[in-house]
């Protein structure tokens, strides 16, 4: 049985007029004429009678109608359901926007595979909040990552969490032990006597789109970059230092970790993870999985 015979004979008995009906169905009266009298000869019976009165329903007619509208209904959740499982058997893309120019995404991903192959996560970096918003609001954008601080008032966070920071400095750098008696006199709250705490707190929020690369022993800020390589040839070649999140280091390459000395402190940030607000369902589970991942790893 062809399906779009049934769909023809629903739009007549919902017209009652071959006229309207062929309008509606986009074909000739005599075409549609031929769909019915098809359907009638597979069915066995009349569905229509036509007289003075117009094209009326026959018993048979109206229970057939009830029958092909529940037929319907079902053949287009199973169309949807076929399309649906088609979308999961192929690669899907799930674009992700982060704060962090280097963030363990390989892992993540990894546990993305083991678990469903067909999924790729496509990381954008280096954009600021307001941009990955932009992004996010236009669709072009599945999730991002960012500073909750940065976000409060404007997005709902599907997950939060907290992330530690970590100054770099290059070995034996006389900043080091500067540094550390700071620490010890002042605790983690520690800034410089020229910088403000409102310019401390701006500063670790702005560190998740740019790093701030400090030198010399009035911090005096050398350049921002989200270049993990680059932060770390400022820091070898110059007496510079930076503060990143602690789980950039695992992006270092050893070797490049044995001209380096880390400082850990208490200072934290709030991140938070946010969703775009439209997103296929195909990639709802994708993004609840990505967001419980981010928050872990």
């Amino acid at each position: 049985m062809d399906i779009r015979n049934l769909e023809a004979f629903i739009v007549l008995a919902e017209t009652l007029n071959y006229h309207k009906a062929s309008k509606r169905l986009y074909l000739s009266q005599p075409a549609l004429s031929k769909k019915i009298h098809v359907l009638e000869d597979i069915l066995g019976a009349l569905l229509f009678t036509r007289g003075p009165n117009g094209t009326r329903l026959t018993d048979f007619g109206q229970k057939t109608l009830e029958n092909a509208r529940k037929f319907l209904t079902h053949y287009e959740k199973f169309k949807s359901q076929v399309d649906f499982d088609s979308k999961e058997d192929m690669v899907r893309h799930l674009y992700v926007g982060s704060c962090f120019p280097i963030h363990n995404y390989a892992q993540i991903e990894k546990q993305f595979v083991e678990k469903k192959g067909n999924v790729v996560l496509a990381l954008v970096t280096g954009l600021s909040v307001d941009q990955q918003i932009s992004l996010l609001n236009a669709g072009m954008l599945h999730v991002a990552v960012m500073p909750l601080l940065s976000i409060m008032d404007r997005l709902e966070p599907q997950k939060v969490f907290t992330e530690r920071l970590v100054y770099i400095f290059k070995k034996r750098s006389h900043l080091i032990s500067k540094f550390r008696t700071a620490l010890g006199k002042f605790g983690n709250g520690v800034s410089p006597t020229n910088f403000s705490r409102k310019k401390e707190v701006i500063e670790l929020t702005d560190c998740f789109n740019v790093f701030p690369i400090y030198t010399g022993d009035n911090m005096k800020l050398l350049l921002k970059t989200n270049d993990i390589m680059l932060i770390i040839e400022m820091i070898t070649k110059n007496s510079a230092y930076t503060c990143v999140p602690k789980r950039i280091i695992s992006s270092i390459p050893e070797y490049y970790m044995n001209s380096l000395e880390l400082v850990e402190t208490d200072k934290k940030i709030e991140l938070g993870v946010v969703w775009a607000k439209a997103m296929g369902d195909h990639l709802i589970e994708d993004a609840e999985n990505f967001s419980a991942l981010v928050s872990n790893v």
